[in-house]
C-alpha cells in the first residue's frame, strides 16, 4: 500500500471514528442513506439549505453524519480489499471514488461537526439551524394539519369515488382512508417487534373488517404501539372498506396490503387528487390523508387512547401535532382501536376536564 492510499484510509477512518452508533433502527438508517445519496446526486451535502425546516435540517445532518460514514466504510473495504487481491486497477479505482468522496465530506463535517461520541444532543453549541433565520419560523409551520382548512368536506369520499377501478394503487388508498398509518407502513420490512409485510387486512365477521399495521418510528422499540388494529363496520363506514371487505372474502378472509416504493405510491396520489379535486390547489398525500384521519378520530372519540392507538404513538400527548379537532368529522363505521402496546394517557383527558369539565365524552356513531 502506497502511502497515498494509506493517507486516504486514515482520512476516512477518522471520519467514521467521529460519528458515534446511536442504535437507529434499520429502517431509518435505510432512509438516512438513500436521503445521503440524494444529497450526493444533488451535489450538496450542506444540511442547512435556504428555508429548511427543523426537521428537514436534523434529517439531513443526521443522513450526512450516518451515510457518510456508511459509504466511507464501504469504499475502505474496497481499497482493502483491493490491496490484498494485489489489485493495482481496482485498488486505483477504489482509491479515486474514496478520494472524491472525502474532497465533498470533509468541508461537510467542518461546517456539521458530529457531536462528542459520550456527549448528549444539549451540551453541545447551538446548531446552524439555531443560529440562522430560519429558527424565527415555528416549528410545524409546514405541516400538513395546515392545510386541511383549504378541503371540501366531503374530499376524502371525493376522492375515493374518483379513483378508476384499474388505479393501480386502489388498496393502498382504501387502507389509508380507513386508518391513519405512515405510507412507510405500506412498504414490507423488519420492524422492531419483527417482521411485517405491509398492512394486513382482515374480515373477522361480515360486519367486522380489521385493518393492522405496525408502525415504523419506535425508537428502537422503546415507544410506539408495536402494532395497531383498527376495526370498522364495512358496511357503516362505506366505499373503501366495502372495497376492502369484498377483496378480503374473495381471498379467505385476509389480504395483505403493500407498496413497493412509497414515492411512485406518493406521486400517483397526487396526479389521482389532481383529477379528482380539480378545484383544489392543496397537493393531496398519504399525509393529508393521515392528518385528516386523526382529526376525524378526535371528532369521533374525543380524542385521548383511541386516537393516540390510531396514530401509532407512545402517548396521547403526539395527536396535538395533527388535524385540529374542529377540522375533523364525525366518522360513523369505527368499532374499535386496539394496540398492543397501550399509549400513555391522560393529558387530552385532563385538557378536556379542565376546559370543560362538564362537557360529555363523544362517542363513535
Amino acid at each position: 500500500m502506497d502511502n497515498d492510499l494509506r493517507e486516504l484510509i486514515e482520512r476516512a477512518r477518522a471520519i467514521c471514528r467521529a460519528v458515534p452508533e446511536r442504535g437507529a433502527s434499520p429502517a431509518t438508517e435505510e432512509a438516512y442513506l438513500k436521503t445521503f445519496e440524494r444529497m450526493l446526486r444533488d451535489g450538496d451535502l450542506d444540511p442547512l439549505k435556504p428555508g429548511v425546516a427543523y426537521d428537514t435540517y436534523y434529517f439531513r445532518r443526521a443522513a450526512l453524519h450516518v451515510g457518510g460514514k456508511r459509504i466511507a466504510e464501504l469504499l475502505v473495504s474496497k481499497c482493502m480489499a483491493a490491496v490484498e487481491a494485489r489489485r493495482p486497477d481496482l485498488q486505483r479505482r477504489s482509491a479515486i471514488k474514496l478520494a472524491n468522496l472525502l474532497k465533498r465530506l470533509e468541508p461537510a463535517f467542518a461546517l456539521d461537526p458530529p457531536g462528542p461520541v459520550d456527549g448528549l444532543p444539549w451540551d453541545g453549541p447551538p446548531s446552524r439551524w439555531r443560529q440562522s433565520d430560519d429558527a424565527e419560523r415555528p416549528r410545524g409551520a409546514n405541516s400538513k394539519r395546515h392545510v386541511l382548512a383549504e378541503l371540501p368536506e366531503d374530499w376524502t369520499e371525493r376522492l375515493w369515488n374518483g379513483t378508476p377501478v384499474g388505479w393501480p394503487f386502489r388498496d393502498a388508498l382504501a387502507a389509508h382512508l380507513i386508518a391513519p398509518f405512515r405510507p412507510e407502513e405500506l412498504a414490507p420490512g423488519q420492524r422492531p417487534s419483527g417482521w411485517s409485510p405491509g398492512v394486513v387486512v382482515e374480515l373477522l365477521a361480515p360486519r367486522r373488517l380489521a385493518i393492522v399495521f405496525t408502525p415504523v418510528k419506535s425508537h428502537g422499540g422503546e415507544y410506539g404501539t408495536e402494532r395497531t388494529g383498527i376495526v370498522v363496520d364495512p358496511q357503516l363506514f362505506g366505499g373503501p372498506a366495502v372495497h376492502l371487505a369484498q377483496l378480503s372474502q374473495a381471498a379467505g378472509g385476509r389480504i395483505t396490503v403493500c407498496v413497493g416504493s412509497k414515492n411512485t405510491c406518493r406521486k400517483a396520489l397526487a396526479r389521482l387528487g389532481k383529477q379528482a379535486l380539480p378545484e383544489v390547489k392543496v397537493n393531496i398525500t398519504p399525509y393529508v390523508i393521515r392528518h385528516q384521519l386523526l382529526a376525524d378520530l378526535k371528532a369521533t372519540f374525543g380524542g385521548g387512547e383511541e386516537v393516540a392507538a390510531a396514530g401509532g404513538h407512545c402517548t396521547d400527548r403526539t395527536q396535538a401535532r395533527y388535524g385540529y379537532l374542529q377540522q375533523g368529522r364525525r366518522r360513523k363505521g369505527y368499532i374499535e382501536i386496539i394496540a398492543r402496546r397501550p399509549p400513555r394517557c391522560g393529558n387530552v383527558e385532563r385538557a378536556r376536564q379542565f376546559s370543560h369539565p362538564n362537557a360529555p365524552r363523544p362517542v363513535p356513531g
